[in-house]
């Protein structure tokens, strides 16, 4: 595999030329396809009740439209599966849905949250994943990441409007405990296998440690400064990775 960087450029492997690819290049482009493809439809599951419990009309309709778009990622992805002749199904009987979903949603506060915080780490990603080298993929994850940073919008406007009174910032920080712990372990572990191998093929840029850094280093000014709630400046004071590899994490 020398040289595997500099010979897959973003955008140039087409589904044609897939077939043709390296088992390996092709199991890792699999794996993240499908992971997609389940979390992406498990997730607008768990969002589809988040409908009801939104406080306004407005809210409502916002969050009907991110289901929607959950969605749709769940069908943008299929697609690729479906292109390559593959029985998505299938493959998605041996995939579990991402970590970040053992979490319950169990409240309004727990959805907006989830949305600034949870939403926003996988932006994060998808910036990796708008350079992969398979072409449809990056197409997809490029349309994905346009519509996360407008759920990650939602999730402030809605952390916004509860931290108006007294019982909603309760809430928001109750929340906050619980979700930004989800947000960091998204990422994987530090000195991750997996993650090395994504990054020699191109498929990623940067090391789930820097990645984890540079969210906590946004997440950090967003919850101390515009929520005004306390947050260690060391983010090992509130997490540390144990090395082990997350098989259900990007």
């Amino acid at each position: 595999m020398q040289n595997t960087v500099e010979r897959l450029k973003p955008g140039s492997i087409s589904v044609g030329d897939f077939p043709k690819q390296d088992p390996e290049f092709q199991e890792l482009m699999l794996n993240l396809i499908n992971i997609h493809v389940v979390s992406e439809l498990y997730g607008a599951d768990c969002f589809e009740q988040s409908i009801l419990r939104a406080p306004t009309p407005e809210f409502k309709m916002r969050m009907a439209r991110t289901v929607m778009e959950e969605y749709g990622h769940h069908l943008r992805f299929r697609s690729l599966m479906d292109e390559l002749g593959l029985d998505w199904e299938e493959y998605a009987r041996r995939k579990g849905h991402l970590s970040t979903f053992d979490t319950p949603l169990e409240s309004w506060a727990d959805q907006v949250v989830f949305l600034a915080l949870v939403d926003r780490a996988a932006a994060h990603q998808f910036r990796q994943f708008v350079q992969s080298p398979y072409e449809p993929f990056r197409k997809a994850s490029q349309e994905t990441l346009k519509e996360e940073y407008g759920h990650v919008g939602l999730g402030m406007s809605g952390v916004k409007h509860l931290l108006q009174e007294d019982i909603g910032r309760e809430q928001v920080k109750a929340a906050v405990d619980k979700w930004l712990l989800v947000g960091l372990q998204s990422f994987g572990s530090d000195g991750s296998k997996k993650s090395e191998v994504y990054r020699r093929w191109g498929i990623k840029q940067d090391s789930n440690e820097n990645m984890r850094a540079a969210y906590y280093e946004q997440v950090h000014s967003i919850i101390t400064q515009d929520w005004g709630f306390g947050l260690p400046k060391n983010m090992n004071e509130l997490w540390i990775s144990d090395g082990v590899d997350i098989d259900r994490a990007y």
